[in-house]
């Protein structure tokens, strides 16, 4: 299903002009799963994006992913309430922004 969303996502970014911003979810229980879910999609999406740069540009790619700070995973996802606050209370009120969607199935409802 996940490599599905992805190439889905991917023939909107080849084919932006002449076709609409698809608007994928994917919903799960766990928080911990759709986190994970979300993090290994755009990691996914970005091998793709690097496969069409040159060697310049992977060097200085390469140079700022070596600078970057690691995340703590100390924070227990499944007992943060403010977990996706980012999204507006109603599906009505979503933008194209917020696609593809990972989510618990408690904040769907």
């Amino acid at each position: 299903m996940l490599f599905k969303m992805l190439w889905i996502e991917r023939t909107y970014q080849l084919n932006s002009d002449c076709i609409a911003k698809p608007r994928q979810i994917f919903v799960t229980k766990s928080r911990v799963l759709a986190g994970k879910v979300e993090e290994y999609f755009l990691k996914l999406l970005d091998s793709l994006k690097v496969s069409f740069q040159s060697p310049q540009e992977l060097k200085k790619i390469a140079a700022h992913k070596g600078t970057e700070p690691k995340e703590d995973n100390l924070v227990d996802f499944d007992e943060d309430e403010c977990w996706r606050a980012d999204l507006p209370s109603k599906f009505s009120g979503l933008q194209d922004s917020n696609f593809p969607l990972f989510i618990t199935f408690d904040r769907v409802s």
